[in-house]
């Protein structure tokens, strides 16, 4: 989970210009985690952004 959070801020932040400490209340408020899977030492969690919310830092 922590890995998935952190690259989810670097992604908002090297996509959409958001800084850390924005793109960590976001995560925190609307973002959905999911755990892909948990196979003896494999563990896969997705973070699922929606786009949606950052179209006004498109144009930016």
């Amino acid at each position: 989970m922590k890995k998935s959070t952190r690259e989810a801020i670097r992604f908002l932040n090297q996509e959409y210009g958001i800084d850390e400490a924005t793109a960590y209340a976001y995560l925190s408020a609307a973002t959905d985690f999911e755990v892909s899977q948990v196979v003896d030492k494999t563990k896969g969690i997705h973070a699922k952004i929606r786009k949606a919310d950052f179209k006004e830092f498109e144009s930016k």
